[in-house]
């Protein structure tokens, strides 16, 4: 056998010290359980804690809105893992609810999270591009995926309608000329991919280039932060929808919709 170097292989994780928030680039648990032994070994005394659907609604649902969602919770305990098994109802019923919005109704919203834009600043968001559907059976889980610009989703429905569900979807978030485009993993709320408006080096003679390159970062930091803002805001207008009294409406009207009533 020939011998070869080992290949070196970099993570970023961007540590907000205003929220506490901590973001790491891989879904890779090898890595991940190694950055979180990583993280306790240098800040002695600090854990991580991962921010799961449940944890997230918590966080964005309204004051009025807590009790609906505590009795929405399947969980019977406060074990993380728990939380996340018995709550995939959330990442689930998220995204069937922009699913049917992309398709019949407005794709429009506004902005009613804290972050970089103001409050109530119009902004839209719609599915496209691919999704990923299973179901579970004794023979373990299928997955479908259809991929490519979708028209009306057919066969969506058709496999939302047999009982399948939406575990993957990507997400398309559009404010002024800026998009960002990310691929949401239902169970988690992981981002497979998280794609924001490009940031650039602006050449200027006058400016050294470490200078540059810092403003750049910070440049590239506020998008990333507009882009969780805007999806933030997204969220919590499902939560609205899905906890307040017209959900038993909106349900039904998602029903017949995927029957072609």
């Amino acid at each position: 056998l020939a011998k070869t170097l080992p290949v070196p292989a970099t993570w970023d994780a961007v540590w907000d010290t205003r929220t506490g928030l901590v973001t790491f680039t891989s879904l890779t648990p090898a890595i991940v359980e190694l950055f979180e032994t990583q993280f306790k070994k240098t800040y002695d005394g600090l854990r991580l804690v991962a921010i799961h659907p449940y944890s997230r609604a918590e966080q964005l649902a309204d004051e009025a809105l807590r009790p609906a969602l505590l009795s929405a919770n399947m969980a019977t305990s406060e074990a993380a893992v728990d939380l996340i098994k018995s709550n995939r109802w959330i990442g689930w019923d998220f995204l069937l609810w922009l699913l049917y919005k992309t398709l019949n109704d407005s794709s429009d919203y506004a902005v009613n999270r804290p972050g970089p834009g103001p409050e109530n600043e119009p902004f839209t968001a719609y599915l496209d591009n691919r999704l990923v559907l299973f179901s579970e059976n004794e023979n373990g889980i299928q997955k479908i995926t259809a991929a490519g610009p979708q028209d009306h989703f057919s066969e969506v429905r058709a496999a939302l309608s047999a009982g399948k569900r939406i575990m993957e979807a990507t997400i398309h978030l559009e404010k002024d000329e800026l998009l960002w485009k990310m691929t949401l993993k239902g169970e988690m709320f992981h981002f497979a991919s998280f794609k924001s408006p490009s940031v650039r080096i602006e050449r200027d003679n006058t400016v050294d280039e470490t200078s540059e390159r810092e403003s750049v970062f910070y440049e590239r930091m506020y998008v990333l932060e507009q882009g969780m803002q805007l999806f933030h805001s997204l969220f919590a207008a499902f939560l609205d929808n899905r906890l307040g009294a017209g959900w038993n409406d909106e349900q039904n009207r998602i029903d017949a919709w995927l029957k072609g009533e």
